[in-house]
């Protein structure tokens, strides 16, 4: 069963630790952190990955609802509130579930087990999903010859075609760990081993491109050829 990385947002600290008993009890869900605001968790997300936002609605500053609308590229979100008139306002914003406070662990079992079949949906047929320009685009892993880190973004090399979505090379790494023959090779490139034509000099060379290797991923690359090397 995959792990479940789940960040908690919620300005009330009784909210907060009843959320954290009932994580506590699913053992596919992973807590990587806990935020008293929106803010907090949107700076927060500059550095780290997560699967789910457990996201409350009326927040001071900027509510839950506004900081969906600002991410660029969010995790699945279940809105957890106090106030049920927002919630056609949320679906419209691709939310897996809604919850209204007070709520029974089985009714928050419940709206992981959707967000667990969401994301096992999002990685069968050999396709990822990856949201871009506010709509989720299907991606064929066997058409996916090349992840490129640039700045803030990330660029995914499809043939000639490419497409740029905001996101961290960790978190496609994350994304992509099912997929045995996509592999880190740089602090700045991952590559489709089965679109690699050539490996030689320190770099490795795909139908249009030339890669190099990182220093810290030469032991994991050589590895991974040697599988393949015939004498």
């Amino acid at each position: 069963m995959r792990t479940i990385r789940v960040i908690l947002v919620d300005d009330e600290p009784i909210a907060r630790d009843i959320l954290k008993v009932y994580a506590a009890r699913l053992s596919q869900l992973e807590l990587v952190a806990t935020c008293k605001n929106a803010v907090e968790a949107m700076e927060l997300l500059k550095s780290e990955t997560a699967d789910l936002l457990l996201l409350d609605i009326n927040m001071p500053g900027v509510s839950g609802i506004e900081m969906i609308k600002q991410l660029h590229n969010p995790p699945l979100v279940i809105l957890t509130t106090a106030y049920p008139q927002y919630a056609v306002e949320s679906y419209e914003l691709n939310v897996v579930d809604y919850l209204l406070k007070p709520f029974a662990f089985s009714r928050f079992e419940k709206a992981i087990s959707k967000v667990a079949e969401q994301l096992e949906y999002q990685q069968t047929g050999d396709s990822i999903f990856v949201k871009a320009d506010g709509k989720l685009v299907q991606i064929a892993i066997n058409e996916l010859q090349l992840i490129e880190a640039v700045k803030d973004y990330v660029k995914l090399w499809m043939g000639d075609k490419s497409l740029m979505i905001l996101s961290t090379m960790k978190n496609m790494e994350e994304q992509l760990s099912p997929y045995e023959h996509i592999l880190r090779v740089h602090k700045s490139y991952m590559v489709n081993i089965r679109h690699i034509t050539e490996l030689s000099g320190g770099n490795i060379h795909t139908a249009s491109r030339e890669i190099p290797i990182g220093n810290t991923y030469k032991d994991k690359v050589n590895e991974v050829f040697n599988k393949y090397r015939l004498g």
